[in-house]
């Protein structure tokens, strides 16, 4: 299916997690969010207070991450991120389980996590960050069902950065099918055309994170680094 640009503009959380990221880039972001109709604005969680003024009155969602792009943060540490993220105008959260320990085979410990997360989350929308690239299959069949089993809204390919990987067809088909319907699916990394973007959302993506938003509804090639 081709959708028109606007269509998948409104499939786009237009993200700017850069750490070099100033007041005046991620201004300009907001701006962009409402010119194009981006479904939300991705910022790091100390510009949620801002971005949230910014968008006030708007139909474009505030978004952050949490555990980002390590993961290794201390479970205590990301509930405590996450209350502190939504408190400060966050409506939605990508959270990083620890992929480490994932790799350790010490899942009791990622599901425990998991769920603790997603009770700090309370109303807020709550997406995992699975980093499907840096697993083999059975790690990622299993984080898989970790998240469903502990509620996230949505379970999402990859941070964008490190090991995790771009969106693939072949990912996010994988993840379309081991989720259940109720679970949503949302690509990160590496969309940067408005081609690529209709091949992620014909293989089951819900949303698409990317840094390259104003490109890939304008028609350009996106050179952004998520």
């Amino acid at each position: 299916m081709t959708r028109t640009p606007e269509q998948v503009a409104g499939r786009i959380q237009h993200t700017e997690v850069r750490p070099t990221a100033d007041q005046e880039r991620v201004e300009e972001l907001c701006e962009e969010c409402i010119e194009y109709g981006f479904d939300g604005a991705m910022v790091q969680a100390c510009w949620a207070p801002l971005v949230s003024e910014r968008l006030a009155g708007t139909d474009v969602t505030v978004c952050s991450a949490v555990g980002f792009p390590m993961g290794g943060d201390r479970p205590v540490s990301k509930a405590a991120a996450i209350r502190d993220a939504v408190a400060a105008g966050a409506e939605e959260v990508d959270v990083m389980p620890n992929i480490g320990f994932v790799k350790s085979g010490r899942f009791e410990e990622v599901g425990r996590e998991m769920d603790l997360v997603v009770e700090a989350s309370g109303d807020a929308t709550v997406k995992a960050m699975l980093e499907l690239g840096a697993l083999d299959d059975d790690e990622a069949e299993r984080i898989v069902d970790l998240a469903v089993d502990a509620g996230f809204d949505y379970v999402k390919n990859s941070s964008g950065w490190g090991e995790g990987g771009k969106a693939t067809v072949e990912r996010i088909g994988f993840l379309r099918e081991r989720a259940p319907e109720e679970t949503r699916v949302k690509a990160s990394g590496g969309i940067k055309t408005l081609a690529g973007a209709n091949e992620l959302l014909d293989a089951g993506a819900d949303l698409l994170g990317a840094s390259s938003g104003v490109e890939i509804v304008t028609g350009a090639v996106g050179d952004g680094e998520y």
